[in-house]
């Protein structure tokens, strides 16, 4: 029998193919140059293979183009001829002109992609880029933070009812406009509060200023009134802000799963390696095969529904799942394939709106001393406890924050220090965080930022511990020495209005990823020299969530995760080799 190393070998191997051999009648290697008009090559141009439609599977694979404008896609392309190749170039602030390819019998196919330089980049740029005209941070914050929760804002079907409220015949273009987007945010209102009350055993009548809810119309329909003005159907000037963390090298695959889904995180386990995706719009978990595409499901066995939301990898490679609904953790042994549930409620019988895991800086999760798994409560703005042993779990209430809302703080993120000790957690809806004494029982820091609508989100905590909060409204990164309990820095993104809605640090790299949800990237942030760099995703609407880093190729897993099946926009997990030789078996 072949040993692990072996075995991860030949996954490797394997995962240079990028279609299920069963569809391979003529797969052929690909390769090519990207040329501006005057023949010089382009760097850094994002170069697709997208197939066509796929039910399942490996849909499409970006590689990136060289200093050169050279690029090489890994493996072979199945099905693919010199007349029949799926191929397109992006790159801001050019557009693709022709597309040349040549037949060179055993050495492939090579392509020629000739671009224009060209103004308009509707279609290219992100959702951000609409809304870089906005000069005051708190409007863009309080759009992001109430308009940007299950989808991406202005997404295509947002500038088309945009469009139609310009266009509407009128001597007071601002009335129509505030009746309009009042309309909508009604509208959004009450699909937001279905959606995060469908599933709740004994749920109340929908009440549209749920948690999730916009809980001030008047304030959001003010300033959706005031800054989405004009057709949008153009947009221009808009830049990345930093440099590409891309080379090469850089392979990013993308992976439809069965519709209709709610995919919503994506983690990459076991051997050989699976991307898990959690699907929050059922009970189930898709493992897909990170080199052929091909899925099986596995489903939380419960009497109740789940909807599977938060996935953490446990240190003996076996997956937790944190829901959606009804306060069920569940353990999954995927090399057994057993599980193991613990529907969780308070010791008075209240429900538990569990939402993060504790997990320590390699994003695996970690006990207390006392082998407790702790979370994070956003119902009852708390944080928590459970014994796997025992099923036992307690709940204590965040003491209010001086100066600001008593209600809807929502707490949020969670992470534990090293000491196995300390716990710490933020408040989406305050904009505050802070520390808990698993062994006191006793809450500690507590901090607030400056701005009501910085809206932090996941956190994630360092081998050294530092603790970085990701600032979905204010689309800036905290960094916070837990040690000294003093700020290090607070840094703006490149694009602020980018919805940053975690941050995941890389114990490899030593450095931390900032998905986004507004703007189809992935920031690093390094440490070190305070720098940041930007990876573009090639799909357009790719609302992000998380990222999670795996220990041995050193590959980046994540997800498209739109919510919920209304929205338009990919749900489909993503796998990135960034092509940087980190990892102990990192390769092409």
């Amino acid at each position: 029998m072949p040993n692990a190393r072996n075995r991860l070998r030949l996954f490797i191997i394997t995962l240079l193919a990028i279609a299920a051999p069963a569809l391979s009648r003529a797969d052929v290697a690909v390769h090519g140059q990207v040329l501006d008009l005057n023949g010089r090559g382009l760097k850094e141009v994002m170069v697709t293979v997208e197939p066509g439609p796929a039910e399942t599977g490996i849909a499409a694979v970006t590689v990136f183009s060289d200093d050169q404008g050279i690029f090489t896609f890994p493996g072979k392309i199945a099905n693919a001829t010199a007349a029949n190749l799926p191929i397109r170039a992006a790159k801001l602030g050019y557009r693709q002109t022709e597309v040349q390819n040549a037949n060179e019998g055993a050495a492939g196919v090579a392509v020629t992609i000739l671009m224009e330089t060209s103004a308009e980049q509707a279609g290219i740029a992100p959702a951000s880029a609409w809304l870089k005209h906005i000069p005051e941070q708190e409007d863009v914050a309080k759009i992001i933070m109430n308009c940007v929760g299950c989808h991406q804002l202005p997404g295509p079907e947002v500038r088309k009812y945009a469009r139609m409220v310009h266009d509407v015949p009128s001597t007071d273009p601002a009335a129509v406009r505030q009746q309009s987007w009042s309309a909508m945010v009604k509208y959004m209102n009450f699909v937001s509060a279905e959606e995060f009350g469908r599933g709740i055993v004994g749920a109340a009548p929908i009440q549209p200023d749920r948690v999730y809810g916009i809980t001030d119309e008047d304030a959001v329909t003010k300033v959706l009134a005031k800054h989405m003005t004009g057709d949008f159907q153009s947009v221009q000037g808009y830049d990345w802000g930093a440099p590409l963390a891309v080379n090469g090298k850089t392979v990013i695959r993308e992976y439809a799963v069965a519709t209709p889904n709610n995919v919503r995180e994506a983690l990459l386990l076991g051997d050989p390696p699976r991307l898990w995706a959690a699907d929050v719009g059922s009970d189930n978990i898709v493992a897909i095969d990170a080199a052929t595409g091909r899925q099986k499901i596995y489903t939380v066995p419960s009497d109740i529904p789940v909807g599977p939301h938060t996935l953490v990898a446990g240190q003996d490679g076996s997956l937790w799942v944190a829901p959606f609904f009804n306060g069920v953790v569940a353990h999954l042994d995927i090399a057994k394939e057993t599980w193991e549930v613990w529907p969780l409620k308070t010791p008075e019988g209240g429900n538990i709106g569990i939402h993060d895991l504790s997990f320590d800086a390699d994003h695996e999760l970690i006990t207390d001393k006392q082998g407790r798994v702790w979370y994070s409560d956003i119902v009852n703005n708390a944080v928590g406890y459970f014994d796997p042993k025992t099923g036992k779990a307690e709940i204590f209430h965040v003491p209010e924050k001086p100066g600001r809302p008593a209600q809807g703080a929502a707490l949020y993120g969670l992470a534990m220090a090293s000491d196995q000790k300390t716990i710490w957690f933020c408040q989406l809806g305050i904009a505050s965080f802070g520390s808990f004494n698993t062994e006191t029982l006793k809450f500690e820091a507590y901090e607030s930022l400056p701005m009501m609508d910085a809206g932090p989100r996941r956190i994630a905590m360092s081998d050294e511990d530092v603790l970085y909060l990701a600032l979905y409204g204010a689309g800036q990164l905290l960094e916070y020495d837990t040690k000294t309990r003093k700020t290090i820095g607070l840094y703006d993104l490149p694009d602020r209005a980018s919805a940053p809605y975690s941050v995941t640090w890389d114990n490899l790299r030593k450095v931390a990823w900032i998905p986004t949800s507004n703007a189809n990237v992935i920031y690093r942030f390094d440490p070190r020299d305070k720098s940041i760099k930007v990876l573009p995703l090639p799909r357009e609407q790719g609302f992000l969530r998380m990222v999670g880093i795996d220990p041995k190729t050193g590959y980046l897993a994540t997800s498209y995760a739109n919510i919920s099946i209304p929205v338009h926009g990919p749900r489909m997990a993503v796998l990135i080799d960034l092509g940087d030789g980190v990892g102990k078996t990192a390769t092409r």
